[in-house]
């Protein structure tokens, strides 16, 4: 059980904190359940309300600060997701990302961008399907990875580039 103030990877919305834990005065809630209510920090105006019982795996634990190191060192070993059938492909990455793990985020960012260079090498656009997941992949692990490390979102990505290169 998280606590307030304790931050989690939500499925859906990324990092979020723990505002509160304890029934919903809602009409759709189930009064016999304990819910966590959760502020997404990269998204501003946002509030959820997930079970406490977590059944779904809706929520898990933000990665540690040694934990974040450890994926990132770690990167250039996880496999892509390489499918040709655009239909297939986008159906891995929604599932890759449902998962609400890292290691899948990263499975994403590396196949689209790996899809991305090699289509404008060739002269073609990238695919729509590939910048999405790219996208939502992207934002969630910089996310977590920002909290995890304390450093600001928008430096994750070079903090990691510069990680792999030493």
């Amino acid at each position: 059980m998280f606590k307030i103030g304790d931050y989690v990877a939500h499925y859906k919305e990324g990092v979020c904190e723990v505002m509160n834990i304890g029934p919903l005065n809602m009409s759709c809630s189930d009064k016999g359940k304990e819910y966590y209510t959760l502020r997404p920090l990269y998204d501003v105006g946002g509030t959820l309300y997930t079970p406490v019982d977590n059944v779904r795996r809706q929520v898990r634990a933000v990665l540690t600060g040694e934990e974040a190191r450890k994926l990132i060192d770690e990167m250039p070993g996880i496999d892509t997701l390489w499918v040709e059938n655009e239909k297939k492909r986008e159906e891995l990455y929604r599932e890759a990302l449902m998962k609400n793990q890292c290691r899948e985020w990263v499975a994403i960012i590396k196949t689209s961008y790996q899809r991305k260079l090699k289509r404008l090498s060739s002269g073609k656009k990238s695919i729509n399907i590939d910048e999405k997941y790219l996208s939502m992949a992207e934002r969630f692990l910089y996310g977590e990875l920002a909290t995890a490390l304390d450093i600001p979102k928008d430096e994750v990505k070079n903090y990691i580039i510069r990680q792999l290169d030493s």
